[in-house]
């Protein structure tokens, strides 16, 4: 029987702070793990979910062990139906700045005795290099998209499409994205989609006409009053040529890995539409 418990471990670039709060939030938790209504990190604290694969999905239960922000937390990991029990514990250190490892230990697994090869030692290890190798990793560490677009038009041209998105090239994020506000530095700014629901609230952190406008994104679609901007932030830089066209530059992040993919393509075709418009004014 297998007595030893099954350790796994991984470094992320990202802050400890950031992949504690990935393990413990909620709603950040669905993101890359499972959906635990109302989860919270205290000792005590009962949960349950449902996973498994395409053929079988299984109840786990479970109670929070031991709670130590944000270095260690630690639950039980149980099957009722299957009377299996073992103890999930996760620990992370600051491996240098901005970079955390983190170190899963599972207990218990040698009790599992079954058929079953989703019990196996093997299925949980794959499944836990999975989890924390790719599902964790993609969210917590983050990239920045850089494209960039030469436009043979007039600064005043290119300025008033990206300013003006409704109907021109905000088409490439949701159909028809639209912008509420003055871009004067300090003011918010909303970006809305088709129906008029609000998809992101930014800050104009930076507006020089013809030249450059940097616009800092909330973490939340409603900021609390006085609430600071986050990481993520929309950069527009607009550079003249010698033959007399311009190269406008974007800079989009930093966002996490598992959205870079779906943005990228969202930004090739936004600077090709503000392309086209720009050239056809």
């Amino acid at each position: 029987m297998e007595t030893k418990p099954l350790v796994v471990e991984d470094i992320y670039n990202a802050p400890i702070e950031k992949v504690w709060k990935a393990l413990t939030d909620k709603d950040q938790m669905k993101e890359w793990y499972f959906d635990i209504s109302g989860f919270k990190p205290e000792k005590g604290f009962k949960f349950s979910f449902t996973g498994g694969d395409e053929n079988v999905q299984y109840l786990h239960e479970c109670e929070v062990l031991h709670v130590e922000a944000p270095n260690k937390l630690s639950y039980t990991w149980t099957y009722p139906e299957y009377d299996r029990r073992s103890v999930l514990t996760v620990e992370l250190f600051e491996e240098a700045e901005r970079q955390t490892r983190l170190r899963l230990s599972h207990e218990g697994l040698g009790s599992f005795q079954t058929d079953d090869p989703n019990f196996s030692v093997s299925s949980f290890t794959g499944g836990w290099n999975f989890i924390l190798g790719e599902s964790l990793k993609n969210y917590v560490e983050t990239g920045v998209i850089q494209k960039s677009v030469v436009i043979s038009a007039s600064a005043e041209n290119i300025w008033d499409v990206l300013l003006h998105p409704e109907d021109q090239w905000g088409k490439a994020f949701g159909g028809g994205a639209s912008v509420e506000t003055d871009w004067k530095p300090g003011s918010e700014v909303r970006w809305l989609d088709s129906e008029g629901n609000v998809g992101s609230v930014g800050k104009v952190k930076e507006h020089r006409n013809f030249e450059y406008l940097q616009v800092d994104m909330y973490d939340d679609v409603e900021p609390a009053p006085g609430s600071e901007t986050g990481e993520y932030a929309e950069k527009y830089s607009l550079s003249k040529n010698s033959d007399g066209s311009y190269t406008l530059a974007v800079e989009s992040g930093p966002l996490a890995k598992k959205y870079i993919e779906g943005h990228t393509a969202m930004w090739d075709e936004g600077i090709k539409l503000i392309k086209e418009f720009s050239e056809s004014k």
